[in-house]
């Protein structure tokens, strides 16, 4: 099978897609199939997973014309194409450009049809899904969600049903800790309103005072006069000497910072899969999520605390994992480590999703019963 993944950004900066989307190809690749990312170039494109495998990585520039997608798909014969995220220019060409030749089209909302997404920019996507996503998402060949709870919000929206395959996780790139951790909290993420940061730092001066050995690190980028305003929140709770706000972490420096970490923390309004999460689990650290996340698991196994989001019940959270001693919190994280390690290996998450490519081929092939009056 020749496939082509879209995605308009590789960056390392650009949060879990461009974390996913390598490990799917690298995956795909390994299983046999031929496989090109399309994406716009960037100087810091997440590439080093593909190192080794035949993956073909078509960078265009942001202004790329069709007719340099066209090339693309001339190059490729591609038998199936699968794009992330909605509303793009971008995308939206790589569809009409797939339709036209006859090429199955997966569309993968990632996130964007989540009622939290939705309500941002609330009337540009009201007049977006007026004017063309609504037909262009009803004329794709199928709907990729990475979680029950998106495949839901997804029907709602659309009225159609979605394939299901969560991420897929390189278990090598994310090694258990098998050290003693300090007695630290981490939020890793995107410093973006999404993620309830507000709410945690309130939540953190709740409890800090009767865990004064605690420690609470943000790390994450985003837009700086955010970055500037949480900032002044740290300091206006009296909260800077329990607080470190860090800048990104990327590659060795990530896996170094949850691993001398205990626990993780991603109070968030909204999340279609959370990437970090599985990440955090995969390298040993029990998680405190919400329930607007697909992690309810967390709770139904003994792996964290997953939580209705509100400054009350994230300190009752905090308070509750930090009344554990490191070993208790460690023995958690070693099984949610183990729960990662079964439920989202890339190649395992690669043969579904050859699969599901596999069903929309066939049912996009055949033939169609002549109708009659």
């Amino acid at each position: 099978m020749e496939i082509l993944l879209v995605i308009t950004s590789l960056d390392v900066s650009r949060g879990g897609p461009s974390r996913s989307v390598p490990t799917l190809a690298k995956g795909l690749a390994e299983a046999g199939h031929g496989v090109t990312i399309m994406t716009v170039g960037s100087e810091r494109m997440n590439v080093a997973p593909l190192e080794g495998t035949p993956v073909k990585v078509a960078a265009l520039s942001p202004r790329a014309t069709r007719a340099e997608m066209e090339r693309v798909f001339d190059e490729g014969h591609f038998d199936v194409v699968q794009a992330q995220g909605l509303w793009e220019i971008f995308n939206r060409r790589v569809q009409h450009i797939a339709q036209k030749r006859g090429i199955p089209f997966v569309a993968t909302p990632r996130g964007s049809l989540e009622p939290w997404a939705l309500e941002l920019h609330a009337w540009k996507k009201l007049l977006a899904m007026f004017l063309y996503q609504k037909r262009d998402l009803r004329k794709a060949a199928g709907i990729l969600a990475t979680s029950k709870m998106e495949a839901e919000h997804i029907r709602e929206v659309t009225g159609r049903d979605s394939y299901v395959i969560p991420n897929g996780l390189d278990m090598s790139e994310f090694p258990c800790r098998t050290a003693e951790s300090k007695k630290q909290v981490l939020f890793l993420s995107r410093i973006h309103p999404k993620k309830g940061l507000e709410v945690l730092i309130e939540a953190w001066g709740a409890v800090h005072e009767a865990h004064p050995d605690w420690n609470l690190v943000i790390a994450g980028n985003g837009d700086l006069l955010y970055i500037e305003e949480i900032r002044g929140l740290i300091s206006r709770k009296g909260l800077a000497r329990s607080i470190s706000l860090l800048p990104p972490r990327f590659g060795e420096d990530k896996i170094r910072l949850y691993h001398e970490s205990a626990l993780f923390v991603l109070p968030s309004y909204s999340e279609n899969f959370g990437m970090v999460v599985a990440e955090a689990m995969a390298c040993g650290l029990p998680v405190i999520t919400t329930d607007a996340t697909p992690w309810q698991v967390l709770n139904e196994k003994g792996l964290g605390w997953c939580i209705e989001l509100s400054q009350e019940n994230l300190a009752q959270a905090l308070d509750t994992a930090l009344e554990c001693d490191l070993y208790g919190l460690a023995a958690m994280g070693q099984r949610a480590s183990q729960y990662v390690r079964e439920a989202f290996d890339y190649r395992k998450v690669a043969r579904a999703v050859a699969d599901m490519f596999a069903d929309v081929i066939a049912k996009t092939q055949k033939p169609q019963k002549n109708e009659t009056a």
